[in-house]
């Protein structure tokens, strides 16, 4: 099958290996709709490329603290370890391995949840996108970490804080004049 590509220069698309004719229909049609909407639907393309141009296309939309973040985490830790997968073979069971493997090597928990929530992300804009039909890292492959308890001030505390504060307002109107 002729695309064209962003620079209009055709290209033919060729893929093989489907176990079936249905299965070879399927990304077909995957590819043609996701043609038709803007984006790459290559069968055979990889999550690692499939990461590596989501995160080109956030770079502009983020923070660039968040951007940052998801950077690191694509490149750093996404990309080694699920990248030569192909996207459409992405499933719930090699995110789970993923998840293992880093709390094996003593990653924590809220580094690894962090790493599964821009995955999920990027695999929530495929599936918004048509290019997969189901987000494989959903459910969370581990649960959200709880947030430390909040613990709030006695009545004498809150006085100690006020009486500093007032502290320091004098003293800078002292230095001040």
């Amino acid at each position: 099958m002729d695309v064209v590509d962003p620079e209009r220069r055709r290209a033919t698309v060729r893929r093989g290996g489907f176990a079936g004719e249905e299965d070879a229909r399927a990304a077909l049609r995957r590819l043609l709709e996701g043609e038709m909407a803007g984006f790459r639907a290559d069968p055979a393309q990889t999550a690692g490329e499939y990461l590596t141009t989501w995160l080109a296309g956030k770079e502009l939309a983020l923070k660039p603290t968040t951007y940052a973040r998801y950077r690191d985490y694509v490149r750093g830790d996404l990309i080694p370890q699920l990248g030569r997968i192909r996207l459409d073979d992405l499933c719930h069971g090699h995110i789970a391995a993923f998840a293992r493997g880093e709390l094996a090597r003593g990653r924590g928990r809220v580094t690894v949840y962090r790493c599964l929530a821009t995955l999920s992300s990027a695999l929530g804009d495929a599936v918004r996108q048509h290019r997969l039909a189901r987000n494989p890292a959903r459910p969370a492959v581990i649960p959200r970490p709880a947030a430390r308890e909040r613990r709030v001030w006695t009545l004498a505390e809150a006085g100690r804080f006020l009486t500093y504060c007032q502290t320091v307002i004098r003293c800078s109107r002292i230095w001040r004049r």
